[in-house]
């Protein structure tokens, strides 16, 4: 999810271009996004360029409840300035921004600019904290560990003590 913006970065500010992106994989140390789709629009700004996208992609993740496998679709908004470091016609770099020194929103000293960070960062902050596979899952049964999805289990659930007294309510 590279792009070159020399060109973009001489025209004057306020000028526009759009791309679209498709089927790229997004891949860290701790997450995967496959299927990364998106419409891009670029603004020149008077510091740099302004990046406005929705972005969606596919993660593989485990149910919270059953703990079985699931793909999840995960759909999330970027809107983030990327700074250039060096001078360009005009535009001065921002002082202490290096695109090799941990900037994920630098343009570097090639002009290209960098999506993949601002997309991962926005789709991980999306995806939900306990996914589920169904609206309808069951889970696994705390007594007896069976997957509720696939045998219903006999366990009798009993609430614990801290709620004794709510039961003698008989509400």
């Amino acid at each position: 999810m590279r792009i070159n913006v020399a060109g973009l970065l001489k025209e004057s500010v306020g000028q526009t271009r759009s791309y679209e992106i498709t089927g790229e994989t997004l891949v860290s140390d701790w997450d995967k996004f496959d299927s990364v789709r998106a419409p891009v629009r670029m603004l020149r700004t008077d510091q740099g360029i302004l990046v406005e996208a929705e972005v969606a992609g596919a993660t593989r993740e485990t149910c919270s409840r059953c703990l079985r496998p699931v793909t999840i679709e995960v759909t999330a908004t970027v809107e983030e300035e990327f700074y250039p470091t060096n001078t360009f016609d005009g535009l001065m770099a921002v002082p202490g921004l290096e695109a090799d020194g941990g900037s994920a929103f630098a343009i570097d000293e090639r002009n290209i600019l960098d999506l993949s960070e601002a997309m991962r960062q926005a789709l991980v902050s999306a995806a939900p904290l306990a996914p589920v596979c169904g609206v309808g899952c069951q889970g696994i049964c705390p007594h007896c560990a069976a997957d509720r999805n696939v045998d219903p289990c006999e366990c009798q659930e009993q609430p614990g003590a801290q709620w004794s007294k709510l039961q003698e309510l008989n509400l």
